[in-house]
């Protein structure tokens, strides 16, 4: 198992694109560790992404888990990051260049060695007041486009506050994952669709800025 809520565990094959909503940041820490253990455990290269508070809980769950944090940290392979500058662009957030990022991240991973890596990412904590509605849906259906179907070595599982997000996003955001994680619940998209279409319709769209595009 790669994915485990409340008990219920589900494989999580390379290149899948998770989101999990959220109500509590608290809840971040749990579902993530067990992330992150399992990609620690198969030489997978992880990093976590969010507040300074969040680290401290992943870390506890981690310890908690049987996981030599320290040690994973020194050599490299558990990579932590609580600064978003390094993420955005003069403080403002760029969805390409945030997969930027994940596709470099992915490079290092191979050229260390590791088979594949894992990023876990706090967004609300990324993307507070620096990105429009418009960005966040095409850094979502640009990263499963690349990762899914191109079946990248990567995991990635990206966190939002659901309480933070207007309700038409969080629908069309829910369009672009095959799993998500919704509350207690791991839950496998019907409904979703084929991300390299939906940003195409994306980018062809031009509309006021900080509206949702629905699909």
């Amino acid at each position: 198992m790669d994915l485990s809520v409340e008990g219920k565990s589900e494989r999580i094959p390379p290149g899948s694109h998770i989101c999990q909503l959220y109500n509590k940041v608290t809840e971040i820490a749990g579902v993530s560790a067990r992330l992150l253990q399992v990609g620690l455990a198969a030489q997978e290269k992880c990093l976590f992404a969010g507040s300074p508070a969040s680290i401290r809980e992943v870390e506890q769950a981690l310890v908690k888990a049987g996981v030599d944090v320290p040690a994973a940290m020194e050599s490299g392979q558990l990579n932590f990051i609580a600064d978003r500058d390094p993420l955005l662009i003069a403080k403002r957030f760029d969805p390409y260049h945030l997969l930027s990022t994940h596709q470099t991240f992915i490079a290092q991973s191979q050229r260390e060695g590791y088979k594949a890596c894992r990023i876990s990412m706090d967004m609300t904590w990324l993307t507070a007041d620096v990105a429009t509605p418009e960005q966040v849906l095409k850094y979502e259906a640009a990263s499963d486009a690349i990762f899914t179907f191109q079946n990248a070595p990567i995991i990635a599982l990206m966190h939002y506050d659901y309480s933070k997000l207007p309700g038409a996003l969080v629908v069309e955001m829910l369009k672009l994952h095959p799993i998500a994680v919704v509350g207690k619940f791991i839950k496998r998209n019907p409904y979703y669709v084929n991300s390299e279409q939906y940003l195409l319709k994306i980018l062809r769209v031009n509309r006021e800025k900080g509206r949702v595009v629905a699909v």
